[in-house]
């Protein structure tokens, strides 16, 4: 005989409070939009679609608690953000807006660790212009500002050039055996490198220019390979 099981209306809220419990439980680890939230959750942090508020509030994409993918925080002041986030922070294509002379102002474009750069994204480094030399690699090493050539030709550095000739718009022109480049420089660095050298079959001689624009502040090793 096939036994039934009732489930009075009780019973039933009973199986449904632990998700609502565990719903309630999950946190949001920003403290502006931490009173409450409904949403995805994993281990016990918004994570996933929610929407967050407090003194302020957050709709969109969670990650570990923190706002993180594509969403808009309306701060208590009436300031608008929508676009992108990471950690926390804007981060990414976004629009700001605010309310100025009782009108809406938008600021549109990116932003990098919740500080606008701009509308575009400034790359680090722009090669201008090459001739006669097959390729050019760009590399941060440090803080320090300088910048330095390095010419390789099979595999290894070389000298096997003349009449070089460098121009910088700033910093200090060194030009020695351990050094080429400029010192003490400021950024954004536009510089010019040209040079007479052999072709592969040391037939002819070739005039090698390079024209390199470096946004990013720091200490940069050119290598030219010709």
């Amino acid at each position: 005989m096939k036994k039934v099981i009732l489930f009075t209306g009780t019973a039933i809220m009973s199986l449904y409070t632990p998700m609502i419990s565990a719903q309630n439980a999950c946190k949001v680890l920003m403290t502006e939009i931490s009173g409450s939230y409904t949403g995805s959750c994993k281990k016990g942090l918004a994570d996933g679609i929610g929407e967050a508020s407090g003194i302020d509030r957050y709709k969109g994409e969670f990650k570990k608690g923190l706002p993180h993918g594509v969403g808009t925080y309306i701060w208590h002041t009436d300031q608008t953000y929508i676009g992108e986030w990471k950690q926390g922070l804007r981060d990414g294509k976004g629009k700001y807006i605010i309310k100025y002379m009782g009108r809406d102002s938008t600021i549109s474009g990116i932003w990098r660790g919740d500080k606008y750069i701009g509308e575009r994204e400034t790359v680090p480094y722009v090669i201008e212009y090459r001739n006669n030399i097959g390729r050019v690699t760009c590399m941060k090493i440090g803080d320090r500002p300088y910048i330095k050539y390095v010419f390789s030709r099979n595999g290894g550095p070389s000298n096997n050039f003349s009449n070089l000739l460098l121009q910088g718009n700033s910093g200090s022109e060194r030009n020695a055996t351990a050094f080429t480049g400029y010192e003490q420089v400021t950024f954004p660095f536009k510089g010019k490198v040209s040079f007479n050298a052999p072709n592969s079959f040391m037939t002819s001689i070739l005039n090698c220019e390079l024209r390199i624009v470096i946004n990013e502040p720091g200490s940069w090793i050119v290598t030219m390979f010709y």
